[in-house]
Protein backbone atom coordinates (compact mmCIF):
# COMPACT_ATOMS: atom_id res chain seq x y z
CA UNK A 1 0.00 0.00 0.00
CA UNK A 2 2.90 2.35 1.09
CA UNK A 3 4.50 1.86 -2.24
CA UNK A 4 2.27 2.43 -4.19
CA UNK A 5 1.28 5.53 -2.67
CA UNK A 6 4.78 6.88 -2.90
CA UNK A 7 5.58 5.87 -6.73
CA UNK A 8 2.03 8.02 -7.63
CA UNK A 9 3.53 10.62 -5.15
CA UNK A 10 6.79 10.91 -7.12
CA UNK A 11 5.15 11.15 -10.16
CA UNK A 12 2.30 13.67 -9.40
CA UNK A 13 5.71 15.76 -7.62
CA UNK A 14 7.59 16.12 -10.47
CA UNK A 15 4.60 16.58 -12.86
CA UNK A 16 3.31 19.58 -10.77
CA UNK A 17 6.72 20.85 -10.18
CA UNK A 18 7.23 21.05 -13.73
CA UNK A 19 3.87 22.82 -14.56
CA UNK A 20 3.78 25.10 -11.86
CA UNK A 21 7.52 26.77 -12.92
CA UNK A 22 7.02 25.94 -16.23
CA UNK A 23 3.58 25.38 -17.87
CA UNK A 24 3.00 27.71 -21.05
CA UNK A 25 -0.68 28.46 -19.51
CA UNK A 26 -2.32 29.71 -16.61
CA UNK A 27 -4.13 26.81 -16.64
CA UNK A 28 -1.69 24.59 -16.94
CA UNK A 29 0.36 26.20 -13.97
CA UNK A 30 -2.94 25.83 -11.68
CA UNK A 31 -3.09 22.10 -12.50
CA UNK A 32 0.45 21.86 -11.44
CA UNK A 33 -0.16 23.07 -8.04
CA UNK A 34 -3.13 20.74 -7.74
CA UNK A 35 -0.79 18.20 -8.26
CA UNK A 36 1.61 19.38 -5.62
CA UNK A 37 -1.11 19.54 -3.37
CA UNK A 38 -1.96 15.46 -3.92
CA UNK A 39 1.85 14.64 -4.36
CA UNK A 40 1.49 15.96 -0.66
CA UNK A 41 -1.84 14.16 0.36
CA UNK A 42 -0.54 10.45 -1.24
CA UNK A 43 2.65 11.40 0.95
CA UNK A 44 0.56 12.16 4.27
CA UNK A 45 -1.48 8.79 3.30
CA UNK A 46 1.74 6.56 2.68
CA UNK A 47 2.27 7.64 6.74
CA UNK A 48 -0.86 7.08 7.24
CA UNK A 49 -0.58 3.62 6.39
CA UNK A 50 1.70 2.66 9.35
CA UNK A 51 -0.98 4.00 11.86
CA UNK A 52 -3.67 2.30 9.96
CA UNK A 53 -2.78 -0.96 10.39
CA UNK A 54 -0.64 -0.38 13.26
CA UNK A 55 -1.96 1.07 16.84
CA UNK A 56 -4.47 3.63 15.13
CA UNK A 57 -3.22 6.22 16.92
CA UNK A 58 -4.41 9.01 14.71
CA UNK A 59 -8.54 9.60 14.11
CA UNK A 60 -7.77 10.27 10.49
CA UNK A 61 -5.39 7.75 9.12
CA UNK A 62 -8.39 5.39 7.76
CA UNK A 63 -10.00 9.01 5.74
CA UNK A 64 -5.90 9.65 4.65
CA UNK A 65 -5.26 6.49 2.92
CA UNK A 66 -8.91 5.83 1.39
CA UNK A 67 -8.09 9.81 -0.29
CA UNK A 68 -4.51 9.23 -1.14
CA UNK A 69 -5.92 5.75 -2.98
CA UNK A 70 -8.62 7.95 -4.42
CA UNK A 71 -5.74 10.21 -6.06
CA UNK A 72 -3.76 7.70 -7.37
CA UNK A 73 -6.94 5.93 -9.40
CA UNK A 74 -8.33 8.96 -10.66
CA UNK A 75 -5.02 10.48 -12.09
CA UNK A 76 -3.21 7.04 -13.17
CA UNK A 77 -6.55 6.26 -14.81
CA UNK A 78 -6.47 9.84 -16.42
CA UNK A 79 -3.12 9.49 -17.63
CA UNK A 80 -3.48 6.04 -18.92
CA UNK A 81 -6.59 7.39 -21.19
CA UNK A 82 -4.47 10.40 -22.28
CA UNK A 83 -1.60 7.63 -23.57
CA UNK A 84 -4.68 5.20 -25.08
CA UNK A 85 -6.25 8.16 -27.20
CA UNK A 86 -2.92 9.39 -28.10
CA UNK A 87 -1.38 6.15 -29.80
CA UNK A 88 1.36 6.17 -27.42
CA UNK A 89 1.90 2.87 -26.33
CA UNK A 90 5.72 3.27 -24.96
CA UNK A 91 7.33 5.80 -22.21
CA UNK A 92 5.23 5.43 -19.48
CA UNK A 93 2.11 3.10 -20.35
CA UNK A 94 2.71 0.59 -18.63
CA UNK A 95 3.44 2.44 -15.14
CA UNK A 96 -0.14 3.93 -15.82
CA UNK A 97 -1.33 0.20 -16.22
CA UNK A 98 0.11 -1.19 -12.81
CA UNK A 99 -1.08 1.98 -11.23
CA UNK A 100 -4.57 1.41 -12.33
CA UNK A 101 -4.29 -2.24 -11.50
CA UNK A 102 -3.21 -1.16 -7.91
CA UNK A 103 -5.39 1.12 -7.34
CA UNK A 104 -8.19 -1.21 -7.98
CA UNK A 105 -6.90 -3.40 -5.55
CA UNK A 106 -6.18 -0.83 -2.93
CA UNK A 107 -9.95 0.23 -3.60
CA UNK A 108 -11.03 -3.57 -2.56
CA UNK A 109 -8.92 -3.35 0.61
CA UNK A 110 -9.74 -0.16 2.30
CA UNK A 111 -13.33 -1.19 1.52
CA UNK A 112 -12.64 -4.47 3.05
CA UNK A 113 -11.72 -2.26 6.04
CA UNK A 114 -15.17 -0.19 5.52
CA UNK A 115 -13.27 2.75 6.07
CA UNK A 116 -15.46 5.59 5.05
CA UNK A 117 -17.76 4.48 7.51
CA UNK A 118 -15.07 6.35 10.04
CA UNK A 119 -15.47 9.55 8.35
CA UNK A 120 -16.86 12.37 10.45
CA UNK A 121 -18.95 14.30 8.04
CA UNK A 122 -19.06 11.66 4.58
CA UNK A 123 -20.65 14.93 2.67
CA UNK A 124 -18.24 17.49 3.32
CA UNK A 125 -15.79 15.05 2.25
CA UNK A 126 -17.27 14.31 -1.07
CA UNK A 127 -18.24 17.89 -1.90
CA UNK A 128 -14.72 19.15 -0.96
CA UNK A 129 -12.93 16.58 -3.33
CA UNK A 130 -15.22 17.26 -6.22
CA UNK A 131 -15.24 21.22 -5.51
CA UNK A 132 -11.54 21.08 -5.85
CA UNK A 133 -11.98 18.39 -9.08
CA UNK A 134 -14.16 21.55 -10.68
CA UNK A 135 -11.94 23.99 -9.93
CA UNK A 136 -8.76 22.34 -11.68
CA UNK A 137 -10.79 21.13 -14.62
CA UNK A 138 -12.50 25.14 -15.42
CA UNK A 139 -9.19 26.16 -14.99
CA UNK A 140 -7.48 23.90 -17.87
CA UNK A 141 -10.78 24.25 -19.57
CA UNK A 142 -10.62 28.11 -19.85
CA UNK A 143 -6.48 28.30 -20.32
CA UNK A 144 -6.45 25.53 -23.04
CA UNK A 145 -10.21 25.49 -24.83
CA UNK A 146 -11.61 29.00 -24.46
CA UNK A 147 -8.47 31.08 -24.54
CA UNK A 148 -7.26 29.88 -27.96
CA UNK A 149 -11.05 30.54 -29.28
CA UNK A 150 -11.12 34.10 -28.33
CA UNK A 151 -7.54 34.85 -29.27
CA UNK A 152 -6.43 33.93 -32.23
CA UNK A 153 -3.50 34.70 -33.68
CA UNK A 154 -3.03 38.47 -35.48
CA UNK A 155 -0.11 38.39 -37.68
CA UNK A 156 -0.58 40.86 -40.53
CA UNK A 157 2.18 40.13 -43.25
CA UNK A 158 3.58 42.48 -46.10
CA UNK A 159 5.89 42.79 -49.12
CA UNK A 160 5.83 45.93 -51.13
CA UNK A 161 8.64 47.81 -53.71
CA UNK A 162 9.97 51.15 -53.00
CA UNK A 163 11.00 53.72 -55.75
CA UNK A 164 13.25 52.42 -58.23
CA UNK A 165 16.58 54.16 -58.80
CA UNK A 166 18.46 53.35 -62.04
CA UNK A 167 22.29 53.47 -61.94
CA UNK A 168 24.22 55.91 -63.57
CA UNK A 169 24.75 53.68 -66.84
CA UNK A 170 20.99 53.53 -66.85
CA UNK A 171 21.72 49.85 -67.18
CA UNK A 172 20.86 47.97 -63.78
CA UNK A 173 17.41 49.07 -61.66
CA UNK A 174 17.92 49.34 -57.35
CA UNK A 175 14.67 48.41 -56.25
CA UNK A 176 14.48 48.66 -52.55
CA UNK A 177 12.05 45.79 -50.93
CA UNK A 178 10.17 46.28 -47.50
CA UNK A 179 8.93 43.06 -45.85
CA UNK A 180 7.33 43.03 -42.20
CA UNK A 181 4.82 41.03 -39.81
CA UNK A 182 3.90 42.17 -37.31
CA UNK A 183 1.70 40.42 -33.76
CA UNK A 184 -1.18 42.18 -33.23
CA UNK A 185 -2.72 39.44 -31.17
CA UNK A 186 -2.81 38.97 -27.41
CA UNK A 187 -0.80 35.51 -28.21
CA UNK A 188 3.11 35.50 -28.64
CA UNK A 189 4.31 33.02 -31.18
CA UNK A 190 7.47 31.68 -31.64
CA UNK A 191 9.04 31.49 -35.64
CA UNK A 192 9.66 28.45 -37.25
CA UNK A 193 10.91 30.16 -40.69
CA UNK A 194 10.58 32.60 -43.23
CA UNK A 195 11.58 32.86 -46.64
CA UNK A 196 11.96 35.98 -49.06
CA UNK A 197 13.30 35.97 -53.08
CA UNK A 198 12.65 38.16 -55.93
CA UNK A 199 13.37 36.25 -59.27
CA UNK A 200 12.46 38.45 -62.67
CA UNK A 201 9.87 36.91 -65.64
CA UNK A 202 11.10 38.15 -69.03
CA UNK A 203 8.41 38.21 -71.08
CA UNK A 204 7.60 39.60 -74.64
CA UNK A 205 4.50 41.61 -75.93
CA UNK A 206 1.86 39.60 -77.94
CA UNK A 207 0.42 41.57 -79.99
CA UNK A 208 -2.96 38.96 -80.87
CA UNK A 209 -3.03 37.33 -77.33
CA UNK A 210 -3.04 34.37 -76.22
CA UNK A 211 -5.11 31.85 -76.77
CA UNK A 212 -8.73 30.33 -74.61
CA UNK A 213 -6.76 27.07 -74.28
CA UNK A 214 -3.57 28.41 -72.93
CA UNK A 215 -5.40 30.87 -70.54
CA UNK A 216 -7.57 27.51 -69.37
CA UNK A 217 -4.44 25.89 -68.79
CA UNK A 218 -3.01 28.35 -67.11
CA UNK A 219 -5.92 29.12 -65.24
CA UNK A 220 -6.48 25.40 -63.91
CA UNK A 221 -2.73 25.14 -63.12
CA UNK A 222 -3.45 27.95 -60.45
CA UNK A 223 -0.95 31.00 -62.32
CA UNK A 224 -2.24 33.92 -63.29
CA UNK A 225 -2.93 34.46 -66.49
CA UNK A 226 -2.04 37.44 -68.90
CA UNK A 227 -3.38 37.53 -72.41
CA UNK A 228 -1.17 39.69 -73.94
CA UNK A 229 2.33 39.25 -71.95
CA UNK A 230 4.18 36.00 -73.23
CA UNK A 231 6.56 34.96 -70.32
CA UNK A 232 8.95 32.92 -73.12
CA UNK A 233 12.19 32.70 -71.62
CA UNK A 234 13.07 31.06 -67.94
CA UNK A 235 12.62 32.54 -65.00
CA UNK A 236 16.12 34.14 -62.84
CA UNK A 237 16.67 34.23 -59.04
CA UNK A 238 17.94 37.92 -58.38
CA UNK A 239 18.18 37.82 -54.60
CA UNK A 240 16.97 35.57 -51.62
CA UNK A 241 17.21 35.33 -48.03
CA UNK A 242 15.61 35.39 -44.61
CA UNK A 243 13.12 38.13 -42.57
CA UNK A 244 14.51 36.96 -39.37
CA UNK A 245 16.31 34.23 -37.93
CA UNK A 246 14.70 30.53 -37.43
CA UNK A 247 13.22 30.29 -33.46
CA UNK A 248 12.69 34.07 -33.00
CA UNK A 249 10.19 35.17 -30.55
CA UNK A 250 7.53 37.53 -31.54
CA UNK A 251 5.26 39.17 -28.55
CA UNK A 252 2.42 40.91 -29.38
CA UNK A 253 3.04 44.36 -30.45
CA UNK A 254 6.39 43.53 -31.77
CA UNK A 255 7.23 43.47 -35.49
CA UNK A 256 9.84 41.69 -37.95
CA UNK A 257 11.18 43.80 -40.36
CA UNK A 258 13.77 43.83 -43.30
CA UNK A 259 14.86 46.02 -46.30
CA UNK A 260 17.19 45.06 -48.65
CA UNK A 261 17.78 46.16 -52.30
CA UNK A 262 17.24 43.93 -55.59
CA UNK A 263 19.04 44.62 -58.55
CA UNK A 264 17.23 44.21 -61.63
CA UNK A 265 19.61 44.10 -65.26
CA UNK A 266 17.84 45.65 -67.37
CA UNK A 267 19.48 44.31 -70.54
CA UNK A 268 17.55 41.02 -72.26
CA UNK A 269 14.88 41.48 -69.76
CA UNK A 270 11.92 42.13 -72.64
CA UNK A 271 9.11 43.31 -71.19
CA UNK A 272 9.33 41.32 -67.74
CA UNK A 273 7.93 41.12 -64.41
CA UNK A 274 9.51 41.21 -60.68
CA UNK A 275 8.05 39.18 -58.21
CA UNK A 276 8.39 39.83 -54.60
CA UNK A 277 7.60 36.74 -52.53
CA UNK A 278 7.69 35.58 -48.85
CA UNK A 279 6.58 32.91 -46.82
CA UNK A 280 6.22 33.29 -42.78
CA UNK A 281 5.60 30.25 -40.87
CA UNK A 282 4.84 30.12 -37.17
CA UNK A 283 3.50 28.20 -33.28
CA UNK A 284 1.67 30.02 -30.67
CA UNK A 285 3.65 30.34 -27.97
CA UNK A 286 0.60 29.51 -25.49
CA UNK A 287 0.71 25.59 -26.97
CA UNK A 288 3.83 24.37 -27.51
CA UNK A 289 7.65 25.43 -27.65
CA UNK A 290 10.51 24.33 -29.59
CA UNK A 291 13.74 23.65 -28.30
CA UNK A 292 16.37 26.36 -26.90
CA UNK A 293 18.69 24.68 -29.63
CA UNK A 294 16.41 25.53 -32.30
CA UNK A 295 18.10 28.31 -33.45
CA UNK A 296 21.49 26.77 -33.75
CA UNK A 297 20.21 22.97 -35.20
CA UNK A 298 21.19 23.73 -38.99
CA UNK A 299 22.65 21.04 -40.56
CA UNK A 300 23.84 21.46 -44.89
CA UNK A 301 23.17 18.85 -47.01
CA UNK A 302 26.59 19.34 -48.29
CA UNK A 303 30.26 18.86 -46.91
CA UNK A 304 30.40 22.40 -45.36
CA UNK A 305 34.70 21.39 -45.25
CA UNK A 306 35.28 20.66 -48.91
CA UNK A 307 35.84 23.21 -51.17
CA UNK A 308 33.60 22.34 -53.72
CA UNK A 309 30.76 21.66 -51.39
CA UNK A 310 30.31 18.27 -52.03
CA UNK A 311 26.45 17.15 -51.86
CA UNK A 312 26.24 14.53 -49.07
CA UNK A 313 22.81 13.30 -48.24
CA UNK A 314 19.36 13.81 -49.95
CA UNK A 315 15.97 15.10 -48.15
CA UNK A 316 13.06 12.87 -48.18
CA UNK A 317 11.67 11.84 -51.52
CA UNK A 318 8.74 13.43 -50.94
CA UNK A 319 10.44 17.13 -50.07
CA UNK A 320 13.22 17.09 -52.99
CA UNK A 321 14.42 15.58 -55.73
CA UNK A 322 17.57 13.56 -55.41
CA UNK A 323 20.74 15.32 -55.68
CA UNK A 324 19.19 18.74 -54.38
CA UNK A 325 20.46 20.82 -51.69
CA UNK A 326 19.05 21.78 -48.96
CA UNK A 327 19.33 23.24 -44.88
CA UNK A 328 17.07 22.15 -42.29
CA UNK A 329 16.47 23.31 -38.86
CA UNK A 330 14.62 21.29 -36.53
CA UNK A 331 13.68 20.78 -32.83
CA UNK A 332 11.49 18.24 -30.66
CA UNK A 333 8.06 19.98 -29.90
CA UNK A 334 7.63 20.67 -26.31
CA UNK A 335 3.75 20.83 -25.63
CA UNK A 336 2.09 23.20 -22.50
CA UNK A 337 2.34 21.21 -19.78
CA UNK A 338 4.24 17.83 -19.11
CA UNK A 339 0.88 15.72 -18.27
CA UNK A 340 1.01 16.05 -22.22
CA UNK A 341 4.70 15.90 -22.42
CA UNK A 342 4.66 12.33 -20.24
CA UNK A 343 1.08 10.75 -22.26
CA UNK A 344 1.62 12.15 -25.86
CA UNK A 345 4.56 10.98 -28.53
CA UNK A 346 7.30 12.83 -29.32
CA UNK A 347 6.63 15.49 -32.39
CA UNK A 348 9.18 16.82 -34.20
CA UNK A 349 8.89 20.43 -36.27
CA UNK A 350 11.28 21.16 -38.97
CA UNK A 351 12.38 23.76 -41.45
CA UNK A 352 13.62 22.90 -44.98
CA UNK A 353 15.03 24.97 -47.39
CA UNK A 354 15.75 23.59 -50.52
CA UNK A 355 17.80 24.77 -53.25
CA UNK A 356 16.32 22.95 -56.15
CA UNK A 357 18.70 22.25 -59.15
CA UNK A 358 17.90 22.14 -63.49
CA UNK A 359 16.07 19.61 -64.70
CA UNK A 360 13.71 19.64 -67.69
CA UNK A 361 10.71 21.16 -67.22
CA UNK A 362 11.67 23.97 -64.40
CA UNK A 363 10.58 26.96 -65.03
CA UNK A 364 14.10 28.67 -63.99
CA UNK A 365 17.21 28.63 -66.43
CA UNK A 366 20.01 26.09 -66.27
CA UNK A 367 22.59 26.86 -63.80
CA UNK A 368 20.11 28.87 -61.92
CA UNK A 369 17.66 27.76 -59.04
CA UNK A 370 14.07 29.41 -57.08
CA UNK A 371 14.42 28.21 -53.81
CA UNK A 372 11.63 27.38 -51.56
CA UNK A 373 10.53 26.74 -48.15
CA UNK A 374 8.88 23.58 -46.39
CA UNK A 375 7.62 23.75 -43.01
CA UNK A 376 5.84 20.77 -41.05
CA UNK A 377 5.50 18.55 -38.17
CA UNK A 378 6.87 15.09 -38.22
CA UNK A 379 6.80 11.54 -35.73
CA UNK A 380 10.05 11.33 -36.42
CA UNK A 381 13.47 13.45 -36.25
CA UNK A 382 14.19 12.88 -40.15
CA UNK A 383 10.83 13.93 -40.98
CA UNK A 384 10.16 10.86 -42.67
CA UNK A 385 6.41 10.28 -41.20
CA UNK A 386 4.90 14.28 -41.41
CA UNK A 387 1.53 14.09 -39.84
CA UNK A 388 -1.93 15.44 -41.06
CA UNK A 389 -3.01 19.07 -40.81
CA UNK A 390 -5.30 18.29 -38.44
CA UNK A 391 -2.68 16.10 -36.48
CA UNK A 392 -1.01 20.00 -36.71
CA UNK A 393 -4.24 22.01 -35.52
CA UNK A 394 -3.57 21.55 -31.43
CA UNK A 395 0.20 23.59 -32.14
CA UNK A 396 -1.20 26.41 -33.76
CA UNK A 397 1.00 26.39 -36.71
CA UNK A 398 0.43 28.60 -39.53
CA UNK A 399 2.26 29.23 -42.53
CA UNK A 400 1.00 32.32 -44.46
CA UNK A 401 2.31 33.76 -47.86
CA UNK A 402 2.14 36.61 -50.23
CA UNK A 403 3.85 38.21 -53.19
CA UNK A 404 3.91 41.13 -54.85
CA UNK A 405 5.10 41.58 -59.03
CA UNK A 406 5.43 44.55 -61.19
CA UNK A 407 6.35 45.06 -64.64
CA UNK A 408 9.86 45.79 -65.13
CA UNK A 409 8.87 49.27 -67.91
CA UNK A 410 6.76 50.82 -64.36
CA UNK A 411 9.61 50.18 -62.23
CA UNK A 412 11.87 52.25 -64.97
CA UNK A 413 9.35 54.48 -65.24
CA UNK A 414 9.01 55.38 -61.19
CA UNK A 415 12.98 55.49 -61.74
CA UNK A 416 13.16 57.61 -64.05
CA UNK A 417 10.54 60.30 -62.03
CA UNK A 418 12.10 63.53 -60.39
Amino acid sequence: MTLGLLVSAAVLFRVGLTDTLRALTFGGRVMGVVFLAGALVETVAAAAVFDYWGKRATRYAGQCVLLGVVIVAVTSLMFLILQWEGGYHAGLFWLWVSLVAWSAWALWEVSRHKVWREIPHPKSFATGVALSALIGSASVAYSAMYTPYVAPPKVPFMVAFGKPTLNPARTTLYVPAHLTFRNEGSISIFVVGTQWSATIWPSTFREKGTGLTRRRDELGDGWDTHRHEDFNAPARLLTAGQITSAGSRLDPGDDFSKQAVIEVPLKDTGQGRVQLAATISFIRADRCKLANSYPQSIEYSWNTDSADRKHVWDAPSWLANPGDDFFRYRSRIYRSSAIMNMTQAPDWAAMWWVVPKWREGRLFAPGDTIPYMQVHIARDPDSREVVSEDEQEPYGMKTRSTSVDQPVALLRRAAEKP
